[in-house]
Parts: structure tokens; C-alpha cells; sequence
């Protein structure tokens, strides 16, 4: 089970997000954005700081998972 930790110092709000919870990502291409949509039809709209932190989750996460299939 993986968590996503994401914390906008700015906003002053910290996040735990349960990543098999995540149905769903939304990139604005005009300001790339991130909405998330969660399992129950929530959506949680990323600020800046907290859309870095996910891609760059992301990217690790997909990477280690490439590794383990070789």
C-alpha cells in the first residue's frame, strides 16, 4: 500500500494520500494543474508546490515499478 505525502507550506495544508484511492489525474495544460479524483467521486484540486511533489512521486514510482518487471 503506498501513500503519497504532499505538503504546500504556502497554503499550510499537509496531505496523505492513499494512492490506490486515485481513480483519476487531470492535467491542465494551461497551467499544469493537477486534479485528483478519488475513489467516492471526490476531486482534489493540487496547488503548484503540491502538483511537483505528485509528478515527481509519480515519476519514482513509475520508474522503481519498471525496475521490479525486468
Amino acid at each position: 500500500m503506498n501513500f503519497i505525502l504532499l505538503n504546500d507550506p504556502a497554503s499550510q495544508r499537509q496531505q496523505l494520500i492513499r494512492a490506490d484511492h486515485i481513480s483519476a489525474i487531470q492535467v491542465s495544460k494551461s497551467d499544469r494543474s493537477i486534479t485528483l479524483f478519488l475513489l467516492g467521486g471526490r476531486e482534489l484540486h493540487l496547488t503548484h508546490e503540491e502538483s511537483k511533489q505528485f509528478l515527481h512521486w509519480t515519476k519514482s514510482h513509475m520508474h522503481a515499478g519498471a525496475q521490479l518487471q525486468d
